[in-house]
């Protein structure tokens, strides 16, 4: 086992003084200290020392791994040493021209996609209105039918701001939807009312390929006599088939959110399987594009409106999930990732 000990100090010694580079320093280091490395492993056949050689063989064995680690140490610092005399050698000139590559930019596919849909609705009588990002919890939740308490609200999960204070209005948050701005804008106009509203929202969310804490949003609401389903049934064939095409397969189905009455929510048949089920739909075959519904009476009253004079209709989506079927994208995280490579696709 001694001669062992000794053989190992011999051969790495020379080894490390050979060493070139930091790399090199570090492989020699990991082959000896890492994991499996040979120091590492070598006390695991002591066992098989007999207590009399083992009195030589345990001494021997920390000298040899101390001068082992001490001569990485010194060589680690001499390598560096010599690197940084090498670059001191170097000079360049300050006054040179260089010639860069011409790169042009773009709008992130989001925006472009965002500012395609609010010309789509603009060209229908929809004026876009907004609301703000930081907002109090009568806005966020009270005057769309979700009162403190309301087990409602467990589905937004919610990201409050430290300092309450004394606000009339509740708490601050970040909004969690862009939904906040209905009451704002049944209060400032009288119907008929037309308005889109689009922008960002945060929630406390567990990230996959379908969800992200902080997402656009976009929001309509129309306010007239006399609306009903099958205007909601029209804009929202009207958005799918522009965006999409003609063929895009849609279906509403009951949904519930506090604010409608009755609910929906607007799917699109997954564009990556064509409904068979893959990780993007979750396994369903169909994405849930909106939520939509009819203003619910509560809600319209609160804004002022008379329930029995007035309806509307109220209609929502989530823009990135769009342009990941529109582009063939498989995770919503991308769009967000600051990917240059990526982004230069679009």
């Amino acid at each position: 086992m001694q001669e062992k000990i000794s053989e190992i100090k011999v051969k790495f010694l020379k080894e490390i003084e050979d060493a070139g580079s930091l790399k090199k320093i570090d492989e020699i280091f990991l082959e000896l200290f890492g994991k499996n490395g040979v120091i590492t492993e070598l006390p695991k056949h002591f066992k098989g020392v007999s207590k009399e050689e083992l009195k030589e063989v345990g001494p021997l064995f920390n000298k040899t791994k101390q001068e082992l680690e001490e001569k990485i140490r010194v060589k680690r610092q001499e390598v560096k040493e010599e690197s940084y005399k090498e670059i001191e050698k170097e000079s360049f000139d300050i006054n040179a021209k260089v010639e860069l590559p011409k790169r042009s930019g773009h709008l992130h596919p989001l925006t472009q996609f965002e500012q395609q849909i609010v010309e789509l609705f603009r060209s229908i009588g929809f004026q876009q209105f907004e609301s703000p990002e930081i907002d109090d919890e009568y806005n966020n939740f009270e005057a769309l039918n979700i009162p403190e308490g309301h087990p409602a609200r467990d589905m937004w999960d919610t990201l409050y701001i430290e300092g309450k204070g004394e606000r009339k209005e509740g708490n601050l948050l970040l909004r969690t939807h862009t939904t906040n701005f209905q009451n704002r804008a049944m209060k400032k106009f009288k119907p008929p009312i037309r308005l889109v509203n689009i922008g960002r929202c945060f929630r406390y969310e567990n990230l996959d390929a379908r969800h992200e804490h902080t997402f656009d949003q976009f929001d309509l609401i129309y306010i007239d006599k006399e609306v009903s389903m099958a205007n909601l049934q029209y804009l929202s064939e009207y958005l799918l088939k522009q965006v999409f095409g003609p063929e895009i397969k849609v279906r509403m189905r009951p949904k519930y959110y506090p604010f409608v009455e009755p609910g929906a929510g607007v799917d699109g048949l997954c564009l990556f399987c064509k409904g068979k089920g893959c990780k993007v739909c979750g396994g369903i075959g169909w994405l849930e594009l909106a939520g939509a519904g009819m203003v619910h009476p509560f809600v319209l009253k609160m804004a002022g409106l008379d329930p029995y004079k007035y309806s509307g209709l109220a209609w929502g989506f989530g823009p990135a999930r769009m342009v990941m079927l529109q582009n063939q994208i498989e995770d919503i995280r991308l769009l967000m990732s600051g990917d240059l490579k990526f982004l230069q696709k679009f």
